[in-house]
């Protein structure tokens, strides 16, 4: 259905006869709603697209930074190497930043949720180019500078028409700014002959998320322990609003901390663009006899079968399958995890709702280092025989839904699922890993056990655990 929506919204761009997506506005011009939309349901519309893109950039980031290390790197580049994964992580880790406050826009403006993003196959053109969990490349690095580039590229980027021509080789599709979707949203919000008012809710700033809650030592990288001496941790931002001129301006942020160019080189606190175009002007290139990257699958998945759907790699080998499906399930609980969060105030009367709160968040950061660790592990499994060189690596595949049910003590019930679930998961793994697999399953299934009886005190003393109601279409 988002599908055939976004193909409508794309019909009525292309009838304007302007460029296919297109979000920008030129000069002070009005923002164009298509047909079918109030100005307020296309904000909407465009802050759910908004989440799906900083969700597959995330995802995307992340898994190229897992591909980086290996045997295969000479001694004197691992250094390097071990920075430049330390930087797309921080990425990564900014993306994750943007995506919560989009869900911080989307309640403030009485929407809902959206911690959806496509999955295989791929065909939204709104998508900032086709997803793909691929090893990091010189090619993808382009496509990621691309991606984060400002309208204005810096003077002093010579490698400009290398990286805008090496993004678009091969590709099946055209490769989209994100700062223009940015431009569109800001500029809808902005107008109050748009959008009034009464549109948004201040009194949604409890179930809100803030930094101090979600940044843990991240604020403006100048905390957190870092693999490099000297460097500085990620500049991660939630934006919390309750009004037009909060809202504009947290969206602001995203938008420049992806492509804003620096004005004094000096300055450590870089965005996107710049960092990207750092690891490029490094990285090497097939005439340097090297790889940075371990040999791993392009779009690996567990789901399908070895008849997997066109470009993906269906994971063979029982114990990396059995990884794999582990960390599917870890990125539904994490999901399912930051979702419920938002149901339940930080700053409220209600202390069991607001430890219910904390809980939660804690939850999804311990998914976030569960996933790490087996990512690790996988990208030195093999994908199908072990005397074959490519590796598995994260799937990443989206579950069959990321939706909460309507009551309270069904979204603790759907927990508690989940971890049982990881814990038949558990029991496959143990018969095929080796003693540092097991060594970790034991300390996972004990953070587990600890969760699932914390949960059960939870549904215990249900009436003291009351969330604000919230309406909200059913799954």
């Amino acid at each position: 259905m988002r599908r055939r929506m976004v193909r409508h919204v794309d019909a009525h761009l292309q009838a304007q006869q302007l460029p296919t997506p297109v979000y920008a506005i030129a000069g002070s011009a009005p923002p164009l709603v298509p047909p079918g939309f109030s100005p307020r349901d296309f904000a909407v519309f465009l802050l759910h697209t908004g989440a799906e893109i900083e969700h597959v950039l995330m995802v995307q980031y992340l898994y190229a930074a897992y591909s980086l290390g290996g045997a295969q790197v000479p001694p004197a580049r691992r250094e390097d190497v071990r920075r430049w994964q330390e930087t797309i992580l921080g990425i990564a880790k900014e993306e994750m930043g943007h995506l919560i406050t989009v869900q911080n826009m989307l309640r403030l403006l009485g929407a809902p949720l959206n911690l959806e993003r496509n999955d295989f196959p791929w065909d939204t053109p709104f998508y900032p180019f086709e997803f793909r969990l691929e090893r990091l490349s010189r090619a993808s690095l382009a496509r990621y500078i691309v991606t984060e580039s400002p309208d204005q590229w810096p003077s002093d980027v010579p490698e400009k028409e290398e990286i805008l021509a090496l993004a678009v080789r091969g590709e099946r599709m055209a490769v989209h700014q994100v700062g223009k979707l940015y431009e569109q949203i800001i500029a809808l919000i902005s107008d109050p002959a748009m959008i009034p008012d009464a549109a948004f809710q201040a009194d949604t700033l409890p179930l809100q998320a803030t930094w101090d809650e979600w940044g843990r030592s991240y604020r403006q990288g100048a905390r957190g322990a870092t693999l490099n001496p000297g460097s500085k941790s990620p500049d991660i931002l939630i934006g919390p609003a309750y009004s037009r001129a909060t809202a504009v301006a947290a969206l602001k942020a995203l938008a420049a901390q992806g492509e804003a160019p620096r004005v004094n080189r000096k300055v450590d606190d870089e965005s996107h663009f710049w960092r990207f175009l750092d690891v490029y002007r490094t990285f090497p290139k097939d005439e340097d006899g090297w790889s940075a990257t371990m040999p791993v699958a392009t779009n690996p998945r567990v789901a399908g079968g070895k008849q997997a759907i066109a470009d993906t790699a269906f994971i063979v080998d029982p114990l990396a399958h059995a990884w794999a499906q582990l960390l599917n399930l870890r990125y539904r609980m994490l999901l399912i995890y930051l979702s419920h969060a938002f149901n339940h105030a930080g700053a409220d009367d209600h202390l069991a709702c607001s430890k219910a709160r904390g809980m939660l968040i804690h939850r999804t950061f311990g998914e976030m280092y569960n996933i790490r660790a087996i990512a690790k592990i996988l990208v030195h499994l093999p994908l199908d025989k072990p005397d074959e060189a490519t590796r598995a690596g994260p799937p990443f595949e989206m579950p069959y839904t990321v939706h909460l049910p309507v009551a309270e003590r069904d979204c603790w019930r759907l927990h508690l699922d989940l971890l049982q679930g990881a814990a038949t998961l558990f029991r496959d793994i143990e018969r095929l890993a080796d003693d540092s697999g097991r060594e970790y399953l034991a300390t996972l299934r004990g953070i587990d056990q600890e969760t699932m009886a914390a949960i059960e005190r939870v549904l215990g003393a249900e009436s003291a655990v009351r969330a604000p109601v919230l309406e909200r279409s059913p799954a």
